[in-house]
């Protein structure tokens, strides 16, 4: 089963403080519907129709929040479109939004002991969040289960800290309500610090308490075993994956160590009755996004796609075989399937052709 990740944020009005979502963020590419708006109806149909003849089971709709501008576009326009019975969705619980909504800090803080909002923690905010989910989405006809579980992938969960009681609660939540959850952590990673010049930079601009946070958790992630000591993964969660595997320092001789990355997860997932799903993506280039001296994986005209999706069948889980593409319109990221000015329809045949 292939999926690919789907944002339904363009056309949002352009507030700076929520981040970028926005045309006016600046992309790579240029998409050949043009600056679209992800409510158009005609855009929500070319888009299910592209996303089909890619042969995609699924897409992995990113969600930032109640009453937000994508969970209103979602519920209000996407899943009214009369095409939307063509393919299955589930969600991305997009945890640096909903539970950093109120933050002015530059690095996002996922410790459910602190506060989301006056009163309010960040883990009770994350039940409220799947209390509504499970409301509206989870039982929708078209949502993407496996053995009868909502699937729901939640977004940078190798950050999470402080969360064992709030993950019990859920799971007694969703019992109540009649569903168990296929929850996918985003935890694959790169591990360890590399000495570059826009770490540095980090430290010097940032509180030491944060640097000393930020530089532990990459530490941590030199030894697997710490994601079951910090909280158990494999006792909340069904699969891993990883959103995004770009790393600025990483260029050089990515294929070769994404390999070795992907064979020492998937280790630590058969060892720990979870299932791994590799992330694949045609390439990346977030210069207009990030600044022109940032580094970019150079799609080659398709073949660094294919040689990444060779890598990760290659370690595809056999009882649950799915792949996830970053992505399908991300195009702040240059990582979008969809078809632009620049490449054609190209990705669509050739993810149709790999998968």
């Amino acid at each position: 089963m292939t999926g690919s990740y789907y944002y339904l944020w363009y056309g949002r009005p352009n507030i700076p403080v929520l981040g970028g979502g926005v045309w006016e963020s600046g992309y790579t590419n240029n998409p050949l519907l043009g600056t679209y708006n992800s409510r158009d109806k005609a855009v929500i149909s070319q888009h299910i129709k592209w996303a089909k003849e890619a042969s995609l089971d699924f897409l992995i709709i990113n969600w930032g929040g109640r009453e937000s501008w994508d969970d209103i576009t979602l519920k209000d326009y996407y899943l009214r479109n009369k095409d939307s019975s063509n393919i299955k969705f589930c969600l991305l619980y997009d945890s640096s939004i909903t539970l950093n909504r109120f933050t002015t800090q530059r690095v996002y803080d996922y410790d459910f002991e602190d506060e989301n909002m006056p009163g309010k923690s960040k883990g009770d905010k994350f039940l409220e969040d799947f209390d509504y989910l499970a409301e509206n989405y989870f039982k929708h006809p078209q949502y993407f289960r496996i053995d009868g579980k909502p699937v729901v992938y939640i977004y940078n969960v190798s950050s999470f800290r402080k969360v064992d009681k709030y993950f019990r609660i859920l799971q007694e939540n969703m019992r109540k309500r009649g569903i168990e959850l296929f929850l996918v952590a985003d935890v694959v990673c790169w591990a360890g610090v590399v000495a570059s010049k826009r770490n540095l930079s980090f430290l010097w601009d940032n509180p030491p308490k944060q640097s000393l946070k930020t530089i532990s958790r990459a530490l941590k992630r030199l030894f697997l075993n710490s994601y079951e000591k910090d909280f158990s993964i494999s006792k909340y969660f069904s699969a891993i994956s990883g959103y995004n595997l770009y790393s600025e320092n990483r260029i050089n001789n990515f294929l070769e160590e994404l390999d070795s990355l992907y064979k020492r997860f998937k280790f630590y997932s058969d060892n720990n009755s979870l299932v791994f799903i590799p992330n694949v993506m045609p390439g990346y280039d977030d210069r207009k996004l990030k600044g022109l001296s940032r580094s970019v994986i150079q799609r080659e005209n398709g073949s660094f796609y294919k040689k990444m999706f060779k890598i990760a069948k290659k370690y595809t889980d056999k009882k649950v075989p799915i792949v996830a593409i970053t992505s399908f319109n991300e195009w702040h990221e240059g990582t979008e399937l969809e078809p632009s000015k620049e490449e054609g329809d190209k990705y669509l045949a050739l993810t149709r052709e790999l998968k």
